[in-house]
């Protein structure tokens, strides 16, 4: 069952980004709509356009960032980035797919891939997607996409708080969006 599950995980995702990159092949100049920030970073770290807006970025996490919070993170990541981001969130994907949508993923072990970017900008991004990756934001609750940034957060080595009793025992898979 875990078997299938993930192989029709690993289809869609495969569905997904070509339709992405079928769409985005099709925009002749597709230029970013004014009165947005736009990030572009070099190879290896966001190597995608990204229109965020100072009210994206100054967005703060309502997930304390505690082992609990980073192992939901991580199952989340495996499930929904490794194939990509590698298993270790060092970039180091599948090899041959990334060769098939000319894709170089950030290493997010490395301090500096993450070091200017805000949560919110990461969440931002995790919601909206790219020309190559695809968007969260029908796929997973705002809960996964907090969860999934505290894994990343932690992926540089940074220590979590150790979460209490009560954050492991109530229902936390929905946080308010606003």
């Amino acid at each position: 069952m875990k078997k299938a599950s993930s192989w029709i995980a690993l289809c869609l995702l495969f569905l997904t980004a070509g339709m992405f990159r079928a769409q985005e092949e099709k925009k002749p100049g597709n230029k970013p709509s004014s009165g947005s920030q736009t990030a572009t970073a070099p190879a290896g770290q966001f190597p995608h356009n990204y229109n965020i807006t100072p009210e994206q970025a100054a967005k703060k996490n309502p997930v304390r960032f505690t082992d609990f919070s980073v192992e939901r993170g991580k199952k989340m990541f495996s499930t929904q980035c490794s194939m990509c981001h590698g298993k270790n969130a060092d970039g180091k994907g599948d090899p041959e797919f990334l060769a098939e949508i000319k894709a170089t993923p950030p290493d997010f072990t490395k301090e500096e891939t993450l070091k200017k970017r805000t949560d919110g900008e990461l969440f931002a991004i995790i919601t909206a997607g790219s020309d190559i990756m695809p968007a969260q934001s029908d796929r997973m609750k705002d809960r996964h996409k907090w969860d999934l940034i505290n894994y990343l957060r932690s992926a540089t080595g940074k220590a979590p708080e150790k979460a209490t009793e009560q954050e492991r025992q109530v229902d936390t898979t929905t946080v308010p969006t606003k």
